[in-house]
């Protein structure tokens, strides 16, 4: 589904979320499009939960607002959910994630680049 969204230019970016979740997925997407982005989560749910799930078959996927309607309508077509959660902000250097929090990309770069020789030095 998501090579024919592509195809047809309604997706221009798409991960995964199985390896560290919704939460891990924003911050490599922000960070690769060095874009902020603000993330609102469905009301009623659990932050925890969709944030941090490795639930296979869910996928963070970049749709142009021009194109919001046609990717819904082909999800729908396919009997698969869709659920809008927020907007890249290119004109922010922050994701914040409404009512949980707001971090810097800076401070997601440094601490994103720290990991690895922290643990291995």
């Amino acid at each position: 589904m998501l090579t024919a969204a592509s195809r047809d230019g309604l997706a221009s970016a798409a991960h995964d979320l199985s390896e560290g979740g919704l939460a891990q997925a924003v911050v490599e997407a922000a960070l690769a499009g060095e874009t902020g982005c603000r993330v609102l989560l469905p009301e009623g749910s659990d932050p925890f939960v969709m944030l941090f799930s490795e639930s296979a078959g869910r996928a963070l996927v970049a749709v142009p607002r021009t194109e919001e309607s046609r990717f819904i309508a082909m999800c729908e077509a396919r009997g698969l959910p869709a659920t809008r959660i927020g907007v890249s902000d290119p004109g922010s250097d922050s994701v914040e994630v409404q009512g949980q929090f707001t971090v810097t990309l800076e401070e997601l770069r440094t601490t994103s680049e720290k990991v690895l020789p922290g643990l291995f030095g």
